[in-house]
């Protein structure tokens, strides 16, 4: 999402006056430029170059006499620049959750969760060598977003995350339930591969080139 202090050029000026308009209802250019007081072939230059860059798109509508009209609209990438207060709700929640219910009701929902975000990143548990199994879970994580990679260290393998997705909301939740989301998150991979376990998790307070997680074979 585009900072407030340092908007998009696609936000400033024009381009923000007509997307602001569009935030509110579609239209084409003619209302845009009779509504903005903006020179029509402004307008026209403007929607083209916001539509190159994603932020709406057209569609023509059958008019009552004449040519169809072409209605611009916003795209959810254009809505995406706007403020979202997603932080503030979920950091209320958290709060509200962690007021209603003692340590282990809220462990317990942690838990269920991890559990859920865990079937979206790997709807299907993976087969195959432990190697395999890692190397689909690694792809899995990419694939949502963490940018994964990992390594054979001493016998260990070493899940590397470049991107860790969820670290803008455990900023904004209480330490313990942070770390214990982490924790939690991690440990899951044990259900999702027999015979493993996670030895230890390693990550910095300040994350400049990821963070580890170390697997390794159950010893009986």
């Amino acid at each position: 999402m585009t900072s407030p202090s340092k908007p998009s050029p696609l936000l400033t000026g024009t381009r923000r006056v007509i997307l602001e308009y569009l935030l509110r209802t579609d239209a084409n250019a003619v209302t845009l430029a009779e509504n903005l007081d903006i020179n029509i072939s402004a307008i026209r230059g403007h929607l083209d170059v916001l539509e190159i860059a994603g932020l709406v798109s057209s569609s023509y509508e059958q008019a009552r006499r004449g040519r169809p009209k072409r209605i611009y609209s916003l795209t959810k990438l254009a809505h995406s620049l706007f403020p979202i207060k997603t932080e503030q709700v979920f950091s209320a929640l958290v709060g509200a959750i962690i007021r209603s219910f003692n340590v282990k009701t809220t462990n317990s929902l942690i838990r269920q969760v991890v559990a859920s975000l865990w079937q979206q990143i790997l709807p299907e548990k993976p087969s195959g060598s432990l190697q395999e199994q890692i190397n689909i879970i690694v792809e899995a994580l990419t694939s949502f977003g963490f940018y994964a990679s990992f390594e054979l260290v001493d016998d260990q393998y070493a899940i590397r995350i470049y991107n860790d997705v969820f670290q803008p909301a455990l900023n904004i939740i209480p330490e313990e339930q942070a770390t214990q989301f982490q924790q939690e998150f991690w440990k899951q991979l044990t259900r999702i591969i027999d015979g493993i376990q996670v030895r230890t998790v390693e990550m910095p307070e300040m994350m400049i080139h990821g963070f580890r997680v170390l697997i390794e074979e159950r010893k009986e």
